[in-house]
């Protein structure tokens, strides 16, 4: 048996409301992922100071210093934008109160499964503006990332050259 229109278009859009939502939660996993590697990333940059500066022998070459410098800070911009992901962000949630739905108690199915869908569609565009955010933010962490990557090679090659 076919389902009727307004139900197909009802399904529809619950399932782009759907999509929307774990789109949201893929983006507040890859950002938690940044955090985790940039936060591991720092902690080996500290670590590998510590030894080299605990060493009686070795100096750090001149070349190294500002791209230490530069990589750590990246890191560190790489965890705020990430971190800024995961900020609680209103979703286009719907405050139904009892006296909407009293006024609604009466209507056909047809009119229930449109109202349903507009709420529906308003929360959609609200999530894809909060979506787009999400996203340019987690572009500015991977790119501050993969700089402070560059830099953290370009300071590794120039203590290796420096031996």
């Amino acid at each position: 048996m076919t389902e009727p229109a307004p139900v197909v278009y009802s399904d529809l859009v619950k399932t782009l409301l759907d999509i929307e939502n774990g789109r949201r939660t893929s983006l507040e996993q890859k950002g938690a992922a940044v955090i985790t590697t940039s936060g591991t990333l720092v902690t080996l940059l500290f670590g590998l100071v510590a030894v080299i500066t605990s060493a009686d022998t070795f100096v750090l070459p001149g070349d190294a210093n500002g791209p230490l410098v530069a990589a750590l800070i990246l890191f560190v911009v790489a965890c705020g934008f990430a971190i800024m992901i995961s900020v609680p962000l209103p979703y286009g949630q719907s405050n139904i109160t009892i006296d909407d739905l009293a006024q609604w108690w009466g209507d056909s199915n047809s009119q229930a499964l449109a109202a349903v869908a507009g709420l529906r569609l308003r929360a959609i565009d609200v999530a894809r503006r909060r979506n787009a955010v999400k996203v340019a933010l987690l572009l500015a962490a991977l790119l501050s990332e993969l700089a402070a990557l560059v830099l953290l090679t370009v300071a590794v090659l120039a203590v290796v050259q420096a031996r």
